[in-house]
């Protein structure tokens, strides 16, 4: 189980890296789409506020398991 949770730990890792790029360039797309006003304000607020909230506790949860952290609780039977 512990394994599962490492290997689970390094995808969270991962995926709080990727959101970034992936944030930026949809923000990018829709601005470009259609840009007013409302969409500025909402891009920014998700890219400055949402983005590093949920960037950073993916990569901290994924680096607390890949440490193992999570190994003590064990399935409770």
């Amino acid at each position: 189980m512990s394994a599962i949770k490492r290997i689970f730990g390094l995808l969270w890792a991962l995926m709080g890296v990727g959101i970034v790029p992936l944030v930026i360039k949809q923000a990018m797309k829709e601005i470009a789409a259609k840009p007013s006003e409302e969409n500025w304000i909402f891009w920014s607020i998700v890219i400055v506020v949402l983005m590093p909230i949920i960037a950073f506790s993916l990569i901290t949860f994924g680096v607390f398991a890949l440490k193992g952290e999570y190994d003590t609780l064990e399935d409770i039977q």
